[in-house]
C-alpha cells in the first residue's frame, strides 16, 4: 500500500497543479518557463560562491590545514571533553556537508566503527548544518552583504549542537 502511495505521489501532485492552474486560467507552460529562467539566473548568481567554497575546501584539506587546526584547538577541545580526532570534522561541517561526510568516513576508518569517537562523529554530522554553504547560497542569491549576526548565531548553534552530540554520546555510549 505504501509503495502505491509513494509511486502515485508525484504524478498526483503534478495533476493537482495542472488542474488548479487550468481552474485559475494560468498559462501553466509559460509559468514553468518563467520559473525555469528565474532558477537559472539564481544558479548563475550563486555559482561563484559555490566554486569559492569548494576551492577553499580543497586547499584546506590538501594543505594540512586540518592537522594545524587540531593542534591549535586541542586545548579548547580538551576543556570541553571533545576528542581531538573530531576537531577537523567539527571545523569542516559548517563549510561543506560532503567534505564533512568524507572526513567522517576517514575518521571511522581511523578509529574503528562502533567506537565512542565514531559515534560522536556520526552524531555531529547529523546534528549540525553547513552554515557557510547555506549562507553563501541564500545570501548570495539575494545579494545580501551584512551577515554578521546571522553568522554568529549560526556558529553558536553549531557549537551547541556539537556539545550536545558529544555529551549525549558520553551519556549513552561512554
Amino acid at each position: 500500500m505504501l509503495d502505491l502511495i509513494a509511486n502515485l505521489a508525484i504524478p498526483l501532485i503534478m495533476l493537482v497543479i495542472v488542474v488548479y492552474g487550468k481552474y485559475k486560467k494560468v498559462d501553466i507552460f509559460e509559468s514553468f518557463i518563467a520559473g525555469a529562467i528565474d532558477g537559472l539566473k539564481t544558479a548563475l548568481n550563486i555559482l561563484p560562491y559555490i566554486i569559492g567554497i569548494f576551492i577553499a575546501i580543497g586547499i584546506f584539506k590538501s594543505g594540512k590545514g586540518i592537522e594545524m587546526l587540531e593542534f591549535i584547538f586541542a586545548p579548547i577541545a580538551n576543556f570541553f571533553k571533545i576528542p581531538k580526532e573530531l576537531i577537523g570534522l567539527i571545523m569542516m561541517k559548517p563549510i561543506s556537508g560532503s567534505g564533512a561526510l568524507g572526513m567522517y568516513s576517514e575518521l571511522a576508518a581511523r578509529v574503528s566503527v562502533d567506537s565512542l569517537i565514531e559515534k560522536m562523529g556520526a552524531t555531529i554530522v547529523g546534528a549540525s548544518e553547513t552554515v557557510f554553504y547555506t549562507m553563501a547560497i541564500y545570501y548570495g542569491s539575494q545579494k545580501i552583504k551584512k551577515t554578521g549576526h546571522t553568522l554568529i548565531c549560526a556558529l553558536l548553534s553549531h557549537f551547541a549542537g556539537v556539545l550536545a552530540s558529544v555529551y549525549i554520546c558520553y551519556l549513552m555510549f561512554g
